[in-house]
């Protein structure tokens, strides 16, 4: 197939050609209560041609390799047809390379058969269900990807890439009286079903915590010094900055151009946000992007000051800056767009107890919840919180809504942990036009960090 690749891209008459090949097994599971609603494995193979020519990007996608001659030639059309346009490629090394998956064969995930893996997140639901006739019900789901990518260029580079991942979440909801509240938690791994079998542990504390947020009290709003704990820190860091970064949501945009000037100061000097897809055994991690370019770590926000954004090669010969391998697609029918890999905020010199130290009426915020992010404003609906009374942990309040500018809150941040935590369950989407590509796999991380003056909306 190689050699296949190779000759379809040596008869293109583009200005520039790339093709990827893609061969994946998936496998999908999920119950809602005791009930299986899903358990399925199945195969996709098919993949892509990008041909260039006088600026402007021509892309099919198919499902029938052996014509893939004839899908260089359509997609020569389609860049033809869409005239000249400003498309210009970073230059990059010339890879020639192959990655195939290291996995300890006595914990391989690809061994574990089906029958068993759904015995595995039945006994999670049932132990969900057995906890408390509080808890009405659950949700269990699993995830499960072995991929392989060809991938080459009329540059030259060829790359034979294999990668493989796992994760999943349970959920516990609980109910009392009108009251309804549930509690995530998500596990993932590289290749190890030993973590997966992991989940296991964390089933208690969530049950304990959905049991007693039924009968805690709404918060009450107003502003409030949290402090966030590592999960959530990590979700608000991706979406609502994370997203900033991706160079292709900044270049085309004046007015978020001028907010985000590289040397511009965003938080206080211990301040680091990091995105790396070279991080070792991390959901984000892969050796190349998807444009073949070699991954790296780079600091988008480095000791406060913003130093670095998430690019693809067009976004950054358009921006004057270099590569970061940040291209990427969650599969052959999307054409890869920036971005993220694995995000975090790095650890800091702060540790818990000096957080909650002068906080006479505060929230520790806790778990991922959901949020929504535009032009700077962001909205997030958190899972839990405690109540900060004079510098102790207190009870459960629930119902929170955290909103504020993520530039301001980025300046409010104070204090940040020596406890950094990343996150090997994430799943993160991006719409270009109507089209969401989701689930990209990708991890999310943090300290706690302490935040002043937050806004908080509850019920």
């Amino acid at each position: 197939m190689k050699a296949f690749l190779q000759e379809a891209i040596a008869g293109s008459n583009a200005d520039f050609v790339e093709i990827r090949l893609e061969d994946s097994f998936r496998t999908e599971i999920g119950f809602s209560g005791r009930d299986l609603r899903k358990a399925q494995e199945t195969r996709d193979y098919g993949g892509y041609v990008r041909a260039l020519i006088d600026g402007s990007w021509g892309f099919v996608s198919f499902n029938e390799p052996e014509k893939l001659p004839d899908f260089v030639r359509q997609a020569e059309l389609k860049a033809r047809s869409a005239g000249r346009g400003n498309v210009v490629l970073a230059p990059v090394p010339v890879v020639q390379d192959m990655v195939p998956i290291s996995a300890d064969p006595d914990d391989d995930l690809r061994k574990v058969p089906l029958d068993e893996k759904i015995r595995t997140l039945a006994d999670l639901a049932e132990r969900i269900l057995s906890y408390s006739n509080q808890i009405v019900s659950c949700n269990v789901s699993y995830r499960e990807e072995n991929r392989h990518v060809l991938f080459g260029t009329s540059e030259g580079t060829l790359i034979d890439m294999h990668g493989l991942w796992g994760a999943g979440g349970m959920g516990a909801i609980a109910r009392e009286g009108n009251v309804v509240q549930s509690v995530f938690s998500g596990f993932g791994t590289r290749t190890r079903w030993s973590e997966i079998l992991g989940a296991h542990s964390r089933v208690e504390p969530i049950c304990s915590e959905v049991v007693d947020l039924v009968r805690a009290e709404s918060v009450a709003g107003g502003r409030y010094t949290v402090v966030l704990d590592p999960r959530l820190s990590g979700v608000f860091i991706h979406e609502a900055f994370g997203h900033l970064s991706e160079a292709d949501n900044v270049s085309d945009n004046p007015k978020l151009l001028s907010q985000m000037q590289l040397g511009t100061r965003f938080a206080q000097d211990h301040f680091n946000v990091l995105d790396g897809g070279s991080l070792p055994d991390e959901r984000g991690t892969l050796p190349y992007d998807d444009e073949g370019v070699p991954t790296s770590l780079t600091y988008l926000i480095k000791d406060g000051l913003l130093t670095g954004r998430l690019h693809s090669r067009s976004t950054a010969a358009a921006m004057g800056e270099n590569p970061t391998g940040n291209a990427r697609t969650v599969g052959y029918r999307f054409a890869p767009i920036c971005r993220m890999t694995n995000t975090y905020i790095d650890a800091g010199p702060h540790s818990f107890e000096q957080m909650l130290e002068g906080i006479g009426n505060g929230l520790y915020v806790v778990g991922g919840g959901s949020g929504n992010t535009s032009k700077g404003l962001f909205t997030f609906s958190a899972e839990k919180a405690r109540k900060i009374q004079n510098g102790k942990i207190g009870p459960w309040v629930r119902d929170l809504v955290l909103t504020g500018n993520v530039f301001q809150t980025l300046r409010d941040i104070d204090m940040v942990g020596n406890d950094l935590y990343r996150s090997r369950s994430g799943g993160c989407g991006k719409s270009v036009g109507a089209r969401m590509q989701y689930p990209l796999c990708v991890s999310m991380g943090s300290p706690h960090v302490r935040i002043q003056n937050v806004l908080i909306g509850g019920r």
